[in-house]
């Protein structure tokens, strides 16, 4: 299995185990190029190989053997190091346990089809948390190794865990099978995508807003990344037979607004829901890798489009704009939907520094201040525990941004809040009454 564990240009880690511990070794090239060759001299059972000094944007094949005679090839890609470049990858969730073997193989066989860059997947791939005992746990892997046997072999899977999977137990079958940044929470960092990857485990929901705070504003606020995606597998908004995540809407979405995500991922509902933004936010549901599929409503007030069927989605990546393409396990696609890359709001620096300069940059365009001639910055701290002063913006004739630069106040304990507004007309943009922040740098 490939995974990337390092820096998505430029590595890949391959992994496998065996029954008895041997010797290894990895061979991989590009097309038409020589063979490297990489031995793993000591007998182990768990063979994991890092590959490093690849080239950006790069197909590769591999094949890969172990002394006990066992032997596999396959093929991976590396990310691009210009992040114009247009890639694709697809997302391919909730094969669970107690599986359906054939609908879960003909989705897998559906992606290698499709032959996108990557996979994506939030998890509930095997059955560790709810088998019933270690022998029906290891038969739950087995059969998703069996049914995604010549999909693990094309591209790179990267995943996040799902409540099957056990996550919250250190002891499972996820945390010996895939090779990981973190076994929980990590970043990744492919073209002009940061993808936040979060466990969605339910009692630990309200304990990872920090982590994830600073890691949406760090993708948020870098003028290097474009498109900021978080994926996890238990949905905010789902409906029909398996609704949202209270928790999450509690916890997660509000941030999710206030640093302008542009795209959440999710599985746990075995059915497709595409929303219309909602407090800016485009969620999607996919749920349909191969597990029981679920009712959901044809429609809602918050739904685009809703079914339930088997399927996977493919992206199209190329710079401000992703395609979507949700594929039946036939090829045929029975959704689409094309989304475009819009940021109201950047920082500079990233994490401002207390009484030190902070710039606030402001996109008016598509919101309520887009004709406005005269504009504020309406500053405060700690999610305006206080409010500090306003501040005069000018318009920069360059990029047509709005800017200002103001201290960065020594009091903030957290961070800074602020809003927009139009000073002639009273017309003020509060981001769906969740306002900005940026949490400060810390001193440590």
């Amino acid at each position: 299995m490939a995974t990337w564990t390092e820096d998505p240009r430029t590595s890949v880690t391959l992994a496998w185990e065996r029954s008895a511990a041997e010797p290894a070794w990895v061979e991989y090239s590009t097309d038409g190029a020589i063979w490297q060759h990489v031995a793993q001299e000591q007998p182990v059972r768990r063979h994991v190989f890092t590959l490093r000094d690849l080239e950006p944007g790069t197909h590769y094949r591999y094949r890969l053997a172990s002394w006990d005679g066992y032997q596999a090839e396959g093929r991976f890609w590396t990310a691009p190091a210009d992040k114009t470049t247009p890639f694709t990858f697809a997302l391919h969730n909730d094969l669970q346990g107690g599986i359906n073997v054939e609908a879960a193989k003909q989705v897998a066989q559906a992606v290698v089809r499709a032959n996108p860059d990557f996979v994506l997947s939030t998890g509930d791939l095997g059955d560790s948390r709810y088998s019933s005992d270690y022998a029906n746990g290891v038969q739950s892997w087995q059969l998703f190794f069996d049914c995604t046997e010549p999909e693990l072999a094309h591209f790179v899977f990267q995943v996040v865990t799902g409540n099957h999977d056990e996550p919250e137990n250190p002891d499972s079958f996820w945390h010996r099978l895939f090779e990981l940044p973190s076994h929980h929470d990590y970043v990744l960092d492919v073209g002009p995508i940061r993808f936040v990857m979060l466990d969605s485990v339910e009692e630990q929901i309200p304990s990872r807003i920090a982590w994830l705070a600073r890691e949406l504003q760090g993708a948020a606020y870098d003028p290097e990344i474009t498109w900021v995606i978080p994926a996890f597998h238990r949905p905010p908004f789902s409906y029909g037979e398996r609704e949202g995540q209270e928790q999450v809407r509690e916890w997660w979405v509000p941030l999710f607004t206030r640093y302008e995500a542009d795209l959440v991922l999710n599985g746990h509902a075995h059915t497709y829901q595409r929303t219309k933004p909602l407090a800016g936010v485009n969620y999607l549901v996919s749920g349909g890798g191969g597990g029981r599929l679920y009712w959901v409503p044809e429609k809602h007030e918050n739904l685009l489009f809703a079914t339930s069927l088997y399927h996977f989605v493919q992206f199209n990546v190329a710079g401000d704009r992703i395609q979507l393409a949700a594929t039946a396990t036939d090829g045929t696609v029975f959704d689409r939907a094309e989304y475009k890359a819009h940021r109201h709001v950047r920082v500079e620096p990233i994490f401002p520094v207390r009484g030190e300069d902070c710039t606030v940059w402001y996109n008016a365009a598509g919101g309520p201040l887009a004709d406005a001639q005269q504009i504020s910055v309406h500053v405060g701290r700690d999610n305006f525990a206080d409010f500090l002063m306003d501040v005069p913006m000018e318009k920069d004739a360059t990029t047509g941004l709005w800017k200002a630069t103001f201290p960065t106040p020594s009091s903030a304990k957290w961070n800074v809040a602020f809003c927009f507004f139009d000073p002639v007309n009273k017309v003020w943009h509060n981001n769906y009454q969740q306002d900005w922040q940026a949490l400060v740098a810390r001193e440590w």
